[in-house]
């Protein structure tokens, strides 16, 4: 995997194996085992396409001559094509070929997706070599070995890293006009404050275990809790918790005006999962799905 490659693997949100199908009516079918035709119209408008590529296989014990493979995007229903990609195949095993370019074209227009044709010819010769000859898999070979199309999609406003900033203690030691530790709830015991709890999801609980492939579950966590005077360190407190937490034990001294609440105990960081999965039409996916495991408590 080159570096390019391992970057877009690992910005995408969703990553989509999409399967060959057989194309709509009324498209030429001459030599139907080198054309591949992949239907991209289940995904989201909102999703952008990162990458996208075919994965090819050539069997091992054939002619261990160089090859190139050609592939075609084909453009209109009377079999007009254009290259847009060529690799030299292994020996053996699978192949990547960049696929972005046509992919993009078939999201955007999705009238230009009459799919993709394959070719294979010797260096500097356009003569097209058979698949069997060369042990290359086509459309309706070995259902193992076809050739198939993987996407790669960034989700709108993926999570990035959040930072909160932390008030220094001494906004409530720096200066004592009363003595706000003698106002701290005395019935408030530590095992109350705010904190994380496990929490395990199951799928198969659930009943999502027949399209669901991996993973069975996983740790979502909670938090539960206490966010009184006075607000610990490790209570991940953010300044408006803070500030509002110390305006109430004023004000719950002071009766000037309405005594707000305590601040809440929440999730202030968390995490992504992925979850590998069968689609409506059978396609493989695996999707990250953000904010989906609570790492820190905190008090907001």
């Amino acid at each position: 995997m080159d570096d390019v490659h391992r970057r877009t693997v690992t910005a995408a949100d969703t990553i989509i194996t999409f399967v060959n199908r057989d194309p709509p009516t009324g498209r030429p079918t001459k030599g139907s085992n080198k054309r591949l035709y992949f239907d991209v119209s289940d995904v989201p408008l909102d999703h952008t396409l990162l990458g996208a590529e075919i994965q090819v296989f050539r069997h091992q014990g054939y002619h261990l001559e160089e090859l190139i493979l050609h592939i075609y995007m084909v453009t209109d229903d009377v079999g007009t094509e254009q290259e847009v990609a060529e690799v030299t195949l292994p020996e053996h095993g699978w192949v990547n070929i960049n696929v972005t370019t046509p992919v993009l074209s078939w999201l955007i227009f999705p009238e230009t997706n009459h799919g993709l044709r394959l070719s294979v010819t010797l260096p500097e010769l356009r003569h097209e070599r058979h698949f069997h000859e060369v042990g290359i898999t086509g459309a309706h070979d070995e259902e193992e070995f076809r050739p198939f199309m993987v996407g790669f999609f960034a989700l709108p406003g993926s999570p990035t890293t959040k930072s909160h900033i932390r008030t220094p203690r001494s906004v409530v030691t720096r200066s004592k006009p009363r003595n706000y530790r003698d106002l701290a709830d005395s019935k408030v015991g530590s095992e109350t404050l705010c904190r994380m709890k496990n929490l395990r999801v199951s799928f198969r609980d659930l009943g999502w275990e027949d399209w669901v492939i991996a993973p069975e579950g996983y740790d979502a966590n909670y938090c539960e809790g206490h966010c009184s005077f006075p607000l610990h360190a490790d209570m991940n407190a953010t300044n408006h918790a803070l500030v509002q937490t110390l305006v109430k034990v004023i004000d719950g001294v002071t009766d000037d005006h309405e005594v707000p609440p305590n601040a809440c105990c929440a999730p202030i960081d968390l995490t992504t999962i992925p979850v590998l999965y069968y689609s409506y039409d059978n396609n493989i996916v695996l999707k990250k799905y953000p904010n989906m495991i609570v790492k820190t408590c905190g008090c907001h």
